[in-house]
């Protein structure tokens, strides 16, 4: 997955949720430059510091997992809208920890 932001050595400064289903990530990214990402449709997210990496994938990147059994366990228990196309992505910051959500879409 290609996202339209680099995480590498990024620096999170703030995680919000709010129960209209948006998370919002505000960031510094490794440029010094201010990052504000919006994600729609959440219906899971978790933040850790402790790196947990599968073989191949980025330490500072980002990446959708397919065939999520995350997604699949919100499914089976009622908790995916129809009609709305989810996605499992995470985001490695190498410098401080990893963003890993089920979500629609983002935007900057």
């Amino acid at each position: 997955m290609e996202s339209e932001f680099s995480t590498a050595d990024g620096v999170v400064t703030s995680l919000e949720y709010s129960n209209e289903g948006i998370l919002r990530l505000r960031f510094v990214d490794w440029q010094e430059r201010d990052v504000s990402v919006a994600f729609e449709d959440v219906v899971a997210f978790k933040w850790q510091e402790a790196e947990e990496l599968h073989p191949e994938e980025p330490f500072d990147g980002s990446y959708e997992i397919v065939d999520s059994p995350w997604i699949a366990m919100h499914a089976s228990q009622g908790f995916l809208d129809d009609g709305i196309r989810y996605r499992h992505l995470k985001f490695n910051f190498n410098s401080c920890g990893s963003l890993e959500l089920i979500c629609s879409g983002f935007s900057l």
